[in-house]
């Protein structure tokens, strides 16, 4: 009935896995985008707006405990019991596996999803039928294959032996971002990497104004040439008035020296608002507030409260009901009594809480 995992499953003939278009672009050094800029999961997490998005959303997820029900019929009611005892609440909230806990596991799967569309994690399933630990692998060591209509295997290699590994569907617990196939997930990576690219762009080019650009607050101007006897006196009296300590003295040119502050031009100006912009782009990537992103230039008390609300029912909820469904089709088999069924639901009542907490702090 079930593949007993690792009992008689045996390793592959070691073999090199095909590299994919952006692995080779990658490697080539040959950007992805218009603006010259390579955009990947890793080179777009640089970009402290999307490792903040991506933070604050599998953040979340991890902290919230998921529980088993099962739900019956009672005389047209629903009635739940909560299965504290069952493999799959012990996995969810006690001990995914060896190696993490269970925030952990949640924050991992998370992150895979959102970064590049796609998380998986292997199922060990016992002798009885129950799973016993489910093990997350990198996107980037597995190639998902359709290998007939709605069935799939996967290809794993192993990290650090360098083992290749064949699973069936059943054996693998699949969550994804996006999918317009119903197989594979798309991530916002992949998806608005232009928008990214430019961001990246603009975090080099300000990096480049600061290594070679000329960063002085004014300069001292005369019609005198001055030699460098001249020029030491100049820049010794000047030296006077420079730090905190002299803040306000009144500076005395001599020899119709004088001074014209510098300014911040018209294209330092733009840069930094196509910062923020760039911002805003990944706050709507991740459907996230800018607020959540630690954008406050346009955020008051009011609209902090709506954004922690929509924060719950537009960008939490289809991402918890995304995972509880994934984890009750892949670690579920139907109940065995009749009129009852399975649900699988993460607690956000925590969450709710904070925001309740917070709204009576400042009140």
């Amino acid at each position: 009935m079930w593949n007993i995992w690792p009992f008689g499953r045996k390793s592959e003939p070691s073999e090199q896995r095909s590299m994919t278009i952006d692995e080779f672009l990658a490697m080539a050094g040959i950007p992805n985008t218009g603006s010259g800029e390579y955009v990947s999961a890793g080179t777009a997490e640089s970009l402290p707006a999307v490792m903040n998005a991506v933070s604050v959303i599998s953040e979340a997820v991890a902290t919230m405990p998921c529980y088993l029900y099962r739900v019956r019929n009672d005389n047209g009611r629903e009635a739940r019991e909560w299965l504290s005892n069952h493999p799959v609440d012990f996995l969810l909230n006690e001990q995914p596996n060896d190696c993490q806990t269970p925030y952990q596991f949640k924050r991992t799967m998370m992150r895979h999803c959102l970064l590049n569309g796609n998380a998986y994690a292997v199922i060990q399933w016992g002798r009885d039928g129950q799973p016993q630990s489910l093990h997350p692998y990198a996107p980037g060591a597995v190639v998902p294959e359709r290998i007939g209509q709605h069935k799939y295997k996967y290809t794993i290699t192993e990290p650090f032996t360098g083992a290749v590994r064949t699973y069936l569907q059943e054996e693998i617990l699949h969550l994804r971002y996006s999918t317009d196939d119903g197989f594979l997930g798309r991530s916002p990576i992949t998806v608005c990497r232009e928008a990214l690219g430019l961001g990246l762009a603009q975090q080099r080019h300000g990096a480049s104004i600061m290594k070679d650009g000329m960063m002085a607050a004014g300069v001292v101007v005369t019609k005198e040439w001055l030699d460098s006897v001249k020029g030491k006196q100049a820049m010794d009296a000047l030296e006077r008035y420079k730090g905190a300590r002299n803040a306000g003295k009144t500076p005395i040119l001599e020899g119709g020296m004088d001074y014209k502050q510098l300014g911040m031009s018209n294209q330092d100006a733009e840069w930094l608002a196509s910062r923020r912009f760039t911002i805003e782009d990944i706050a709507r990537m991740f459907n996230v507030s800018p607020i959540f992103l630690q954008e406050y230039s346009n955020s008051t008390y009011s609209n902090f409260s709506e954004a922690s609300r929509a924060f719950l029912t537009m960008t939490m909820r289809p991402w918890l009901a995304n995972f509880e469904q994934q984890i009750k089709s892949a670690l579920l088999v139907a109940s065995p009594v009749p009129g009852t069924r399975y649900q699988v639901e993460f607690d956000s009542a925590d969450l709710l809480r904070a925001t309740a907490n917070r709204t009576l702090c400042h009140l």
